[in-house]
């Protein structure tokens, strides 16, 4: 019987320890645990509402300015090429690109030896062949002749006068004629000029070279230039038809009066983009060069019943704050553009104005103070 009881007390003791080392370990985590402060239940005072600067807009009238970059193109670019080949003996130091030239100028001349030694040939056949032309023509008259002595009354036979063998000569002649033409021609094209006063764009050829049947410049008539300018379908659209609109173009460091002309019938396939086309003024001298950068500026229709509005009244998502009944009001108007002036929008009811500049702690339902900018 004694040593059940020794052995309930020595499990009594380690439990009275563990028990002493659970209450230390309550009080440690106790004691590092952080404070809670007390509550404070002294009611906040509240804070003023803030003031914001106001505009009352006006609607009206408002039109754009499309913007564009494009650049200043060759309306028609002629290539040139020599009628004749050969080896060329000279060449104009007006064909160089950049170069200009007047109409029938000599731009490249060939060797024309080959061609006038054609040409001498070609003649000389059609001389012969009018010889023996003229040579059974004068047969045929005189055989005709002594026909009717001896045959007075009857009708000369073809064979006695000839004819077979004129009309052959005669085809003879005419297909000789042609020659001295052509040959005329290939010598006349020996010299190579262009009809019409220009512009060299590029050229590549040089005295000494064999030249063929290819290009050897490329070249456009003096002032015959135009802007090509693409365009965004939606400002396009905002143009509608933009043909004979007036436009501004800055070109070369100055300004120029141009008008639309035409607009392209596809867009770019990789840009989406459509393109229009400007002519400049008549009239005006000393046009820029094709490859100038060029800006252009064309004045749009007018929307009605529309705003202006600063830039500083823009929110994010194109929306504005307004002021109704004294507190804050989001609202997204429809945006019709943009100008250097402003934001233009369809007019809206503003209540009692558009809320510019930054408010702190901008939030639907604020209650703000409203002052016109111009009173401040």
């Amino acid at each position: 019987m004694a040593e059940p009881v020794e052995e309930a007390r020595s499990w009594l003791g380690w439990l009275q320890v563990g028990v002493v080392v659970l209450v230390v370990l309550v009080g440690i985590y106790f004691a590092r645990a952080p404070q809670v402060p007390e509550y404070d239940d002294t009611p906040v005072r509240g804070a003023e509402a803030p003031t914001v600067t106001v505009v009352q807009p006006t609607a009206g009238a408002r039109s754009l300015t499309v913007s564009l970059t494009g650049g200043v193109d060759a309306r028609k670019k002629v290539r040139v090429q020599p009628g004749s080949s050969g080896q060329v003996m000279d060449v104009s130091a007006s064909l160089r690109s950049g170069g200009t030239f007047r109409a029938g100028e000599t731009l490249l001349q060939i060797d024309p030896a080959d061609y006038e030694l054609r040409l001498d040939r070609a003649r000389a056949n059609l001389s012969a062949a009018q010889g023996r032309l003229r040579k059974q023509r004068d047969k045929g008259a005189y055989e005709s002749a002594q026909f009717r002595r001896a045959n007075p009354g009857q009708d000369v036979p073809p064979s006695i006068a000839r004819l077979g063998p004129i009309q052959r000569f005669e085809g003879r002649v005419q297909a000789l004629e042609a020659d001295v033409k052509l040959a005329e021609t290939r010598l006349a094209d020996t010299r190579v000029s262009m009809p019409f006063d220009g512009t060299v764009i590029v050229a590549s050829v040089a005295a000494g070279e064999r030249v063929g049947p290819g290009p050897v410049a490329t070249v456009f008539r003096t002032g015959d230039v135009e802007v090509r300018a693409p365009i965004a379908t939606g400002d396009l659209a905002y143009l509608d038809d933009p043909r004979g609109r007036a436009a501004t173009v800055w070109a070369g460091g100055r300004r120029f009066d141009a008008v639309v002309t035409r607009q392209s019938p596809v867009l770019a396939p990789k840009t989406r983009l459509a393109a229009l086309f400007l002519d400049f003024a008549e009239g005006v001298d000393n046009l820029p060069m094709p490859g100038t950068f060029a800006l252009v500026a064309i004045p749009g229709p007018a929307f009605d019943n529309a705003f202006l509005l600063p830039d500083a009244a823009h929110r994010t998502d194109d929306s504005v704050w307004i002021v109704q009944d004294g507190k804050l009001e989001r609202l997204v108007p429809r945006t019709l553009g943009r100008t250097d002036e402003g934001w233009v929008v369809a007019a809206f009811d503003a209540g009692e104005g558009v809320v510019v500049g930054a408010v702190p702690d901008e939030q639907p339902g604020l209650a703000v103070v409203a002052v016109a900018a111009g009173d401040r």
